[in-house]
């Protein structure tokens, strides 16, 4: 099920992203050489996030519904990459173009011809969260080759793609959920999730 999440406070105090891939190291005795191969059990976002303090119980009666409708690890929600939009000059019908769209470099289009998209920008590729680690331009007809991380995993021609303001589609990473409340109704949420995809 997904949750949606309170609109106050508008945006939690802090977010702690890590992108997490599976990888094992090995390292010869003999020589010292490492090597190291990427797992194929799929890399994926967590977020240790912490909102403001709430103050009254007004204020708190739609994070413990929230809270309580995850069902621990069952719900979803989405979770913004940043606060503000990442930028407006592009169309909204940003969306993979051709299927068997697989690995880092994604065709696209949709975009407003000339639009570069930064590295460090993150996207949103379906329910996948993605961040853009070469930057690209947009040619005369909108179509940009984006070369992102993680991977992108089979999206067929058409999937939608965020990149306005993106979201990780996100659980919590426990089955526990819950807040401290400290004198003068004062209220602290914190929780740790991780891509739900």
């Amino acid at each position: 099920m997904l949750v949606e999440l309170p609109r106050y406070p508008r945006a939690p105090a802090e977010v702690v992203w890590k992108l997490r891939q599976p990888s094992q190291a090995n390292r010869s005795e003999f020589t010292g050489a490492r090597r190291v191969t990427i797992l194929a059990e799929s890399p994926r976002w967590t977020a240790q996030v912490k909102y403001p303090p709430i103050i009254g119980d007004r204020q708190m009666r739609p994070w413990r519904a929230a809270l309580a409708m995850m069902q621990g690890r069952a719900g979803t929600f989405r979770l913004p990459a940043f606060e503000e939009v990442q930028r407006s000059a592009y169309s909204t019908g940003v969306e993979i173009d051709g299927d068997g769209q697989i690995g880092s470099v994604v065709a696209t289009r949709g975009w407003v011809p000339g639009v570069a998209a930064l590295i460090g920008w993150f996207v949103e590729i379906g329910d996948g969260l993605h961040q853009v680690v070469k930057q690209s331009i947009a040619n005369a007809d909108g179509k940009m080759s984006l070369t992102v991380i993680p991977y992108v995993a089979g999206r067929p021609d058409g999937t939608k793609i965020e990149a306005a303001v993106p979201c990780g589609l996100m659980s919590l990473s426990d089955d526990e959920a819950g807040w401290t409340v400290g004198p003068g109704q004062k209220y602290d949420i914190a929780f740790n999730c991780e891509e739900a995809r």
